[in-house]
């Protein structure tokens, strides 16, 4: 057991010591919205259960894979045939590539992913992946720019990507890509870190009544890490969701038979990490 964790730190490192300043083998979150009582705020829950896992191949080459599994419950009230509980399953695997000795790699993603109502496998199959290339600036900065493309139930959704990993100094670090996500940490101390996230969510998921409901969200958090273990992390983040957006309508077409405000408002979220710094 022992060789086979410092097999894992190794990879990790390998991988991501450039990257991120830490690597979740096991991630969990659960997110909760509270109803706005000034606005039609739609309270949901959301849960999250994700891991990475690398593999390393020949030449400096790597294999990432990131099975991970989530379910929404929006409190729909009269709307339930519209808004059931849905969810997904996906196997996300990654190919990350060195062009060069110093400055240069490209990863590949692939995200066979299964989205739906009650995980009803039949018709809910979705393909999509990304290209991203990562260019060193210099040790402490690098620079991302690449391509999202995944065939949602509503067609073919297409997103460019720009994303940076900025070691700014021992203390504080920026990385992420967007539009997808953004992070700020700041160190405290050796148990406590925080900082502040941007997160954007477009996902949609095939309903047993062939429509299907597509979900945007943005989210704007400060959260707290705290480290209970070297490895054991437990986290708290609040915010705010912005521009959210429910629609519904038939496999292939934007043209929403029903267009529902979910509402802005005040999300609360609990997460619990084993977490490799680097």
């Amino acid at each position: 057991m022992k060789s086979l964790i410092v097999f894992i730190l190794l990879f990790c490192f390998n991988i991501l010591s450039e990257a991120q300043p830490f690597v979740d083998l096991i991630n969990v979150r659960n997110t909760y919205a509270f109803k706005n009582p000034e606005k039609s705020g739609t309270p949901f829950s959301h849960l999250y259960i994700g891991s990475d896992l690398p593999l390393k191949l020949k030449n400096n080459k790597y294999i990432i894979l990131s099975p991970f599994y989530e379910k929404w419950n929006i409190d729909s009230s009269s709307y339930k045939n519209y808004l059931p509980s849905i969810s997904s399953i996906a196997l996300a695997v990654s190919f990350m590539v060195p062009l060069d000795n110093n400055h240069c790699s490209l990863v590949a993603t692939a995200i066979p992913r299964w989205n739906s109502e009650g995980l009803q496998l039949e018709n809910s199959f979705q393909l999509g992946g990304a290209v991203l290339a990562n260019y060193k600036i210099t040790e402490n900065k690098k620079y991302k720019l690449g391509v999202y493309v995944n065939k949602e139930f509503f067609g073919t959704f297409i997103m460019p990507l720009v994303g940076i990993e900025w070691k700014i100094n021992n203390r504080n670090y920026l990385y992420g890509v967007l539009p997808g996500k953004l992070t700020y940490e700041h160190k405290i101390n050796h148990l406590f870190y925080t900082g502040g996230n941007f997160r954007a969510i477009t996902n949609s998921y095939h309903l047993s009544n062939g429509n299907y409901v597509r979900i945007d969200d943005n989210q704007l958090s400060a959260y707290v890490d705290y480290y209970a273990t070297k490895n054991i992390v437990l986290s708290t983040e609040t915010g705010y969701g912005i521009m959210r957006q429910l629609s519904c309508g038939k496999e292939g077409s934007t043209n929403y038979q029903k267009d529902y405000n979910w509402g802005d408002g005040f999300f609360i979220k609990l997460c619990a990490s084993y977490r490799i710094r680097l």
